[in-house]
């Protein structure tokens, strides 16, 4: 019987640093997930262990500008404005989902308008979503807001030109 409980406890502890590995982010494999373009990619450092990496790219279910939030080497919220019925994001909590279905949709008709919404969310929610997270030092982080605030203009910026300036993107627009 202590056996059969142990044997439960290593498989529960195994797949749960499986999972852990696998929300974590290795900089050198950033850039290479399998069947995507990223393209411009920018890294906007807002301060210790967190970043926004701003970038465009196309894949099989859309394309289109994208921004994630990195804090302490997790990936956290990756917002994809792909356009009409395309956009959405994704919440990356460090705890295994319950569910199949790992997209937020965003209702927005068009890219330009879910870069703003991507915009809302980074402003007025992102601490709702940090308190969220698996890692207590996710939880307890906190943004200086002056420093927060240009990061996400920074993003802001760079996601509109992208629609604006590459010819791949002119129909999300």
């Amino acid at each position: 019987m202590l056996s059969a409980l142990r044997a439960q406890i290593k498989r529960q502890l195994l797949r749960r640093l499986c999972y852990d590995a696998s929300v974590r982010f290795n900089p050198e494999d950033l850039d290479l997930a399998a069947g995507e373009i990223r393209s411009d990619v920018e890294w906007i450092r807002v301060q210790p262990d967190v970043d926004l990496k701003v970038y465009w790219k196309i894949l099989p279910i859309g394309k289109g500008p994208a921004v994630s939030l990195y804090g302490f080497g997790f990936q956290i919220l990756r917002f994809d404005c792909f356009g009409a019925r395309d956009g959405h994001f994704h919440l990356l909590l460090g705890w295994p989902s319950p569910t199949s279905e790992d997209r937020i949709w965003l209702p927005e008709p068009n890219a330009t308008a879910q870069v703003e919404r991507t915009m809302f969310e980074l402003t007025k929610n992102v601490t709702y979503y940090l308190q969220r997270h698996n890692d207590e030092r996710v939880r307890r982080l906190h943004l200086e807001p002056a420093t927060w605030s240009t990061a996400c203009t920074q993003a802001r910026d760079r996601m509109l030109h992208f629609l604006c300036s590459v010819p791949e993107l002119a129909d999300v627009k």
